[in-house]
């Protein structure tokens, strides 16, 4: 195996690892967003703001995944 790969894969790692150290940060965020939105009588604001946990996850998962994928479709 190339040593680019591993370093590569090893990239992708960290990267994962930091999303998710920083996701309770957007977890709550996002809460206390859609808590102040609501006390608006904004209820589709709140329901939109709800779905950016989902949108950085895939957000993060993506890249890290493309990082891997990319690391080994290499030859």
């Amino acid at each position: 195996m190339n040593t680019n790969k591993i370093v590569a894969i090893i990239m992708a790692v960290v990267v994962l690892v930091a999303f998710l150290a920083i996701l309770p940060t957007i977890l709550t965020s996002t809460t206390a967003a859609a808590t102040a939105a609501n006390t608006g009588g904004f209820t589709d604001v709140e329901a939109i703001i709800k779905l950016l946990p989902l949108v950085s996850v895939i957000g993060g998962v993506g890249v890290a995944g493309t990082i891997a994928y990319v690391a080994a479709r290499n030859q």
